[in-house]
């Protein structure tokens, strides 16, 4: 079996496992959901605001962290949105997971 035979696989692998099918089914049902669709989208704002904040070495402002802790309450309080987010760390977790593997085939001959 080749490279991109075995890397085809492992395709069909990721969209067959538990992470993967999870994550497909919680993004459905944020999609059908305007509200949770629109929380969903204040939450990556949200984060984006914080990562700004924290490349500028800036403090964050009341008004904003008020801000942002009532769209964090929302989130824990949204099921869907919630189990969506819950989802998608452990979707990416497992990729990250998966990328380390395969740097660690080529990595020695990188140093």
């Amino acid at each position: 079996m080749g490279v991109y035979d075995t890397a085809t696989k492992l395709a069909s692998e990721i969209k067959n496992s538990k992470e993967y099918k999870d994550f497909r089914k919680s993004m459905k049902e944020v999609k059908s959901d305007k509200e949770c669709e629109e929380l969903l989208k204040d939450y990556r704002l949200t984060q984006m605001q914080i990562q700004s904040y924290t490349m500028k070495n800036q403090q964050i402002d009341k008004k904003t962290n008020t801000k942002i802790e009532n769209t964090k309450k929302k989130v824990t309080n949204n099921k869907k949105l919630y189990n969506y987010l819950t989802n998608e760390q452990k979707l990416t977790l497992m990729m990250d997971n998966i990328n380390k593997i395969l740097a660690q085939a080529v990595e020695k001959d990188y140093k």
